[in-house]
């Protein structure tokens, strides 16, 4: 499930050194590799002149009941945020206020995206499924903002289950999905929809439109790249088919299919068991191949079943 944003940079607000204040934060930068550049502690903070100005938070506090944040800008303004209040637990009452994006107000639901220019976009009260529940329990990222080589994260509101890891370890963070398989849908690229077949034939037109884009850590946009997850997020919401970005948690978002001679085109096939649930996932094609986004330094392409026997989990229909 999303990034952060908000107001203009006042000369008195504070700067922060990276990494500097220990606890949990409540807003991250990291890179497009998912390795952490910076992140914002309670109080005012904006991010130091090498990161480019990308944030400025008024004022941000922690209860018991979650994060609150004040007075937000990102990406020199092109989103502001009057307040946003991220729950510790669960969704309900997860909220922004006084959003407006490219000087225009706008309203934000769950899991809503809209680009924000130059090819970036922002995902607002994205969901996220919690490790080992499959999805059955979700927890709110506030804002997600994917823009260049930087991905930015504000309204952090759980505590974290690991405070440091190395780039392509696994991990866990803040109690939520990895944020390398959390993400959400561009809209500034529209794909060419099918308009004859069924969801799953339709499904795979589509991503098949997608190959030779590359892998990028928590990626969901033809224009900046795919994880995984991300990639099949995408391709079945161009269908109407909502799904979470976090493999995990599509592993249980449909009719689970248990003979690999079952498999339909347009099926989700997971590989690489987990505490955490299946940690990687493709769209099934049809004659024992798939189409994935397979890892870092790698592009969306097409593999065969066989090559990835050993770690097959098994597949799910998400229609």
């Amino acid at each position: 499930m999303v990034r952060k944003l908000a107001l203009g940079f006042a000369a008195a607000a504070l700067v922060l050194p990276s990494l500097a204040r220990a606890g949990v934060p409540v807003a991250e930068i990291r890179d497009d590799g998912g390795a952490l550049v910076g992140r914002a502690g309670e109080g005012r903070y904006s991010s130091p002149r090498d990161y480019g100005y990308l944030l400025t938070i008024g004022a941000s506090a922690r209860d018991a009941s979650g994060v609150t944040l004040r007075d937000i800008s990102v990406l020199g303004g092109r989103i502001r945020i009057g307040s946003m209040f991220v729950p510790a637990k669960g969704t309900r009452g997860a909220r922004i206020d006084a959003l407006r994006v490219g000087g225009r107000d706008a309203h934000a639901r769950p899991n809503t995206v809209l680009p924000v220019g130059d090819g970036s976009y922002a995902v607002f009260l994205q969901e996220a499924a919690l490790p080992g529940k499959l999805g059955t329990d979700i927890g709110i990222v506030g804002v997600r903002v994917v823009a260049g080589d930087r991905q930015i994260l504000l309204g952090l509101a759980r505590k974290p289950a690991v405070q440091e890891v190395s780039r392509g370890a696994p991990w866990l963070l803040f109690g939520l999905a990895p944020l390398a398989t959390v993400g959400g849908p561009s809209l500034v690229t529209t794909p060419l929809l099918p308009q004859t077949g069924g969801i799953g034939t339709r499904a795979v037109a589509i991503a098949e439109q997608y190959l030779g884009v590359r892998y990028v850590w928590g990626g969901a946009s033809p224009l900046s790249g795919f994880d995984c997850s991300g990639l099949v997020m995408y391709v079945y919401a161009q269908l109407g088919i909502r799904l979470s970005h976090f493999s995990g948690a599509q592993f249980s978002e449909g009719t689970r299919i248990l003979q690999p001679e079952d498999l339909l085109p347009g099926d989700l096939v997971f590989f690489h068991p987990g505490p955490s649930g299946p940690g990687h996932v493709g769209i099934y094609i049809g004659g024992g191949e798939f189409l994935h986004a397979p890892h870092t330094g790698d592009v969306v392409k097409i593999s065969s079943l066989a090559e990835y026997a050993v770690s097959y989990v098994g597949a799910v229909r998400p229609y």
